[in-house]
């Protein structure tokens, strides 16, 4: 009995031991609440309401898009069992907010207190995520990294490195055109915390620095991606999806920074626009001349992906927030094809340079499609289009791997495993069944 007892306590110290060699990532989505603190800004679909001067939950707050990218940068991270996570928080509130309530701060954390945390949890690896402002309206976007320390000397080692090389990862979407960067398109923006701000204090454990978040004594930066006062680039983040994108490009850079196995799959993200109308008389959409943002985003649009044998593998639909975005993940390398369709513009439904996208592994391919005004032509239904997508074979997806299923109008049904598949209730009927841009028929009965 003594000898089960202490082989079973070896295996738990074994396998305590193996947890503590995964880096320890601290994730901290900066703000926390909706509250006038939290970067509440005004856009076309969100406006400020007359009763709080704020835009309601759905509307822009640095909170909501912060918390997005970190949430997929933890997915990610968590998925591929190499890494511990832990964040500074996991949703915002409270809502109505009320200065002086007794959960006032419940989201909106004492910076004190988080990095306190930072230390306690003993993070190989701590990211503050943020957006940068100016004047709203102003012409100015670009990234900005922050570390404790001095432009000349971080005061935690690694810290300027991590910024260093996270840098390529972060500006993938602005060096490619597809997101308008006002400056240090071929140099970087990394600045110690004293030197930028030109001030610093020392807390209680003896950190000297200036921002509150960074004064800990684990390697680690704050991360400005863009400026939400570039008006465009403020409505391109009420969709989530453009922010979990920014999301993945850090968790790719801490993959990479760790040296850990890099993605075998790409994505797509793109913009639905029209070729002939300005956004000259938006309001809340001061744009930089000859960008995408200077032709009006097509609300609404639906895009579906196409691998290169025609077979129709997602649908996406554009919503309603004046910035054309669309996203398609976990691709596996090849090339695919989009279709556009929106009402009172042309349909484009062939293969053509413009609408093919070559996906590579661990990267997202970015492209910006201008549709003309014309007459609307509809899609080929789903069902015409999936006759070549190939039977299920019971084989052809393995068990344990996440598949998402369709139906024959291209909404998404459910996400589960290809196991738990079996067990769910559906009507009877033929689906897309697509997992890392695989896509086979899977008919219940």
């Amino acid at each position: 009995m003594t000898r089960k007892i202490l082989l079973a306590a070896l295996l738990c110290l074994s396998a305590a031991a193996m947890a503590d060699t995964k880096p320890r990532i601290y994730l901290n989505p900066g703000h926390g609440g909706w509250s006038p603190n939290d970067r509440p800004l005004a856009t076309i679909s969100h406006p400020l309401l007359p009763e709080t001067g704020r835009p309601d939950t759905c509307g822009f707050y640095e909170s909501n898009t912060n918390l997005w990218k970190t949430e997929e940068m933890g997915r990610i991270l968590k998925a591929s069992g190499e890494f511990s996570v832990k964040y500074s928080r996991r949703a915002c509130g409270p809502y109505p907010w009320v200065s002086g309530a007794r959960d006032e701060m419940k989201y909106d954390r004492a910076l004190s207190v988080i990095a306190a945390e930072v230390d306690n949890y003993r993070a190989d690896y701590f990211i503050s995520v943020h957006s940068n402002a100016a004047a709203d309206g102003a012409l100015a976007n670009y990234p900005l990294f922050l570390y404790r320390g001095l432009d000349k000397e971080n005061a935690v080692k690694d810290s300027r490195a991590m910024c260093a090389a996270m840098w390529p990862f972060h500006t993938e979407a602005m060096k490619a055109g597809f997101e308008f960067m006002s400056a240090y398109k071929t140099s970087t923006n990394i600045r110690g915390d004293i030197d930028f701000y030109n001030y610093n204090w020392t807390n209680n454990k003896g950190y000297t620095g200036y921002l509150g978040v960074l004064m800990q004594g684990r390697p680690g930066y704050l991360a400005e991606g863009y400026f939400h006062t570039y008006q465009p680039s403020r409505h391109r983040a009420l969709n989530p999806d453009w922010c979990r994108m920014e999301g993945r490009r850090y968790a790719r850079g801490i993959v990479d920074w760790f040296g850990k196995t890099a993605d075998t799959l790409g994505c797509i993200m793109g913009a639905v626009r029209s070729k002939s109308e300005k956004t000259d008389n938006l309001q809340l959409y001061k744009y930089a001349p000859g960008t995408q943002d200077e032709f009006m985003p097509l609300n609404g649009a639906t895009v579906r992906l196409k691998d290169n044998s025609g077979h129709v593998l997602k649908t996406y639909e554009v919503d309603d927030n004046y910035n054309g975005i669309f996203v398609f993940t976990d691709l596996t390398p090849g090339t695919y094809f989009v279709e556009l369709y929106c009402q009172g513009y042309r349909t484009q439904q062939t293969k053509t340079t413009t609408t093919r996208y070559k996906v590579l592994a661990n990267r997202t391919t970015y492209k910006v499609h201008y549709m003309n005004r014309g007459t609307s032509t509809p899609l080929t239904p789903i069902p015409d289009a999936i006759g070549g997508v190939a039977e299920d074979s019971g084989c052809a997806v393995p068990d344990r791997v996440t598949v998402r299923l369709y139906d024959t109008a291209g909404h998404l049904v459910l996400t589960t495993t290809r196991m738990e598949l079996g067990r769910c209730q559906l009507p009877a009927g033929v689906y897309v069944m697509e997992s890392a841009g695989r896509s086979v028929k899977y008919y219940r009965r």
